[in-house]
């Protein structure tokens, strides 16, 4: 049984927990059960598996195609082609230096792009990244220290080229690359004190060296993996230091390359089964706009869904030689909802955002102090050459669990969120914040009627990422009291170092309708001594909202967040009475406070997050208890262009849903 047990995995809704498993069943076997457990999702898969084959409302084909990855791809290094310096290096163009793994990820880029047959003329670019990357990382003068990470970019990139330039141009870097002494060359070893993400990266580049006979070294190889196990979940998430959503992701990638690649060593059965289990726990936290889910660091990078193409094309293809097109079908949509959610935030030079903000790359808004224009475009494109490779347009898209819903569920207490989804109404709140990153509550509400960034995260006045000042508060969608001395304490203030596991009771879950309970409590300051937290999702766009804060206090609050801009657009507010519209292109995100609290105001704050600037409005009620409903659709009327920053944000012309609309749950 794996260190974390069975508390990592708190209230499916609908179906057991220790059931099924995977033997059988599903097609394969399971092998992760003798030390892992059974799989603790195997009863929302089960419901899943029954809920897709019935017709999902405004469901349509994506349209997408595996040619959209090269798309992507082109557009990123043809930016970044007129910057390969003389030798072969990627110079970062805010940095004015080579970043990390930029120029084996540029190799990679342009080596999908070339066995394609397409983009020919790029083809000597990629050559001189090939010749100076396997020099530098055979030397020990990979950029900023960032050996581990070569490796696999470079043995890739090798196996696309391979037929494309001739055998003499190939030669210099594959002697490089057999020059390689992996406990030497890597930073990350698997007999450190504790492991991390950088060890799998490593030990799947060495596996393709391995296996292309550039190198030997399989009991390096062997000992990663094994001393890797330790870190992964009964659902097959891997926990990297402080549980962060994109490194769980990220790591889970490697391994599945590992597997993918034909690696067959000791531990690779059990590997097998957690992947399984982790892509499944990947579609159910996928948001209906493609999104990972927002949770530590490097949330909101562009690599985020870039991974999870790759993950599930591969599934996508696994699936369909089973012979289940219905769950190839559903990893198949997926990884095409990632793909059109990358494609949201090309730039006009053709290069990413690589965050999801619109704000002036120079300034490294929302980036960490690791992020760099260069090496997370370049990243990406390189997941994308891979996810290429591993998808097949023969298999159809069918809905996936981020559009048929029917199911909420908490992971406690490793990553420490809820998930709730409701025909595509989707919900994901963060049960624990890490204070680094992300506050404690509500965090993310996605519809595909709004644009995802709307109300995709919060804030937090200890943020680690680049801003440009700290934020002055903290911000969730979520309930604040005022104590007996007159003082403000908010829900969203209280890290999971304050808290225990949160107790998360899903009642009732279908496609159309989904109701839970959350429980808080722990060392809630300002008199509090618990706070109750009951939601119901509608699949039509409607979440009821219910918050009960216990103890001695004098009066509540409820919090409503909202992006008023991504740097390059505002959004559109109006508030009267008890009703907040907040409208983005032709959607309109509504929070609707009952008769009998006070009028809805606007605190009128920019308080810099991932997104850009969140500012946010409140209700409040002299009592204990405050409820409000928030409408997530379409405004009536054509899409309106979003004003730019700087300019006024008008009040919304559009009509917002009817209070009629909203009640039809």
């Amino acid at each position: 049984m794996s260190n974390w047990s069975r508390r990592e995995f708190i209230g499916t809704a609908a179906a057991g927990v220790a059931g099924l498993g995977l033997g059988g069943r599903f097609g394969v076997e399971d092998a992760a059960v003798g030390r892992f457990g059974e799989f603790p999702m195997a009863g929302l898969v089960a419901r899943f598996r029954d809920d897709q084959r019935k017709p999902v409302r405004g469901w349509a084909p994506s349209g997408l195609n595996r040619d959209e990855y090269l798309r992507l791809i082109r557009g990123i290094v043809r930016f970044f082609a007129p910057l390969q310096d003389a030798r072969g290096a990627i110079i970062d163009p805010y940095e004015k230096k080579e970043r990390q793994y930029s120029t084996p990820a540029f190799a990679l880029g342009i080596a999908a792009l070339c066995a394609a047959g397409h983009d020919l003329d790029l083809l000597p670019a990629a050559v001189k990244a090939m010749t100076a990357a396997c020099a530098d990382l055979a030397d020990g003068k990979a950029a900023d220290g960032h050996a581990d990470f070569f490796t696999v970019l470079l043995v890739h990139a090798d196996l696309l080229l391979r037929r494309k330039v001739p055998e003499s141009a190939a030669a210099a870097w594959r002697r490089d690359l057999a020059r390689i002494d992996p406990e030497k060359i890597y930073r990350r070893q698997p007999t450190a004190a504790s492991v991390n993400n950088w060890n799998l990266v490593a030990a799947a580049g060495e596996w393709l060296r391995t296996r292309e006979r550039f190198g030997t070294s399989q009991a390096w190889i062997d000992a990663s993996v094994g001393r890797q196990l330790e870190c992964f979940t009964p659902a097959g998430m891997y926990r990297d230091p402080s549980d962060p959503l994109a490194y769980d992701h990220f790591a889970r990638l490697w391994v599945l390359d590992l597997i993918d690649e034909g690696y067959s060593g000791p531990m690779a059965a059990t590997l097998n089964g957690l992947l399984e289990r982790g892509a499944w726990a990947s579609l159910f936290m996928q948001s209906p706009h493609g999104e990972l889910p927002c949770g530590g660091r490097s949330a909101h990078h562009q690599w985020n869904e870039a991974e999870q193409a790759v993950t599930f094309e591969s599934f996508a293809g696994r699936s369909a030689r089973r012979g289940d097109t219905a769950v190839a079908g559903a990893f198949k949509r997926a990884a095409r909802l990632s793909l059109r959610s990358i494609g949201r935030w090309v730039r006009p030079s053709g290069e990413l955002w690589i965050v999801k903000n619109r704000v002036d790359p120079s300034l490294r808004h929302g980036y960490e102090y690791y992020s760099f224009h260069s090496q997370y475009n370049l990243l990406t494109a390189a997941m994308l050459a891979i996810a290429w490779s591993r998808a097949d347009d023969g298999v159809v898209e069918r809905p996936c669990p981020a559009e048929v819903g029917g199911f909420g569920f908490a992971l406690q207490p490793a990553f420490h969120k809820a998930f709730a989804n409701a025909g595509g109404t989707y919900i994901e709140i963060d049960t624990g914040a890490d204070p680094h990153y992300n506050p404690t509550g509500i965090l993310r509400i996605h519809r595909r009627d709004l644009p995802p960034e709307t109300l995709s995260d919060g804030v937090i006045t200890t943020a680690d990422y680049k801003v440009p000042a700290k934020p002055s508060r903290t911000l969730a969608l979520g309930p604040a009291w005022r104590d007996r001395a007159g003082q403000w304490h908010a829900l969203a203030d209280h890290a999971g170092v304050d808290l225990e596991p949160t107790r998360f009771t899903p009642t009732s879950a279908s496609p159309t309708r989904v109701e839970f309970e959350a429980t808080y409590r722990g060392k809630l300051r300002g008199g509090a001594t618990a706070v109750r937290e009951r939601v119901t999702v509608s699949a039509r766009g409607v979440i009821e909202i219910e918050h009960v804060v216990e103890g001695d206090i004098a009066g509540v609050r409820q919090i409503y967040p909202f992006l008023s801009s991504d740097g390059a657009h505002e959004s559109a507010i109006k508030i009267r009475d008890h009703v907040a519209d907040i409208v983005r292109e032709s959607g309109v995100l509504r929070f609707e406070a009952p008769a009998t609290s006070a009028p809805v105001q606007r605190l009128g704050i920019s308080e810099p997050c991932r997104n850009g600037f969140m500012d946010a409005a409140f209700a409040e009620s002299a009592g204990r208890t405050i409820r409000c409903r928030v409408t997530v659709g379409r405004a009536s009327g054509p899409k309106q262009p979003l004003p730019s920053a700087g300019s006024e944000a008008p009040a919304s012309s559009e009509k917002p849903p009817s209070r009629e609309a909203s009640a039809a749950a």
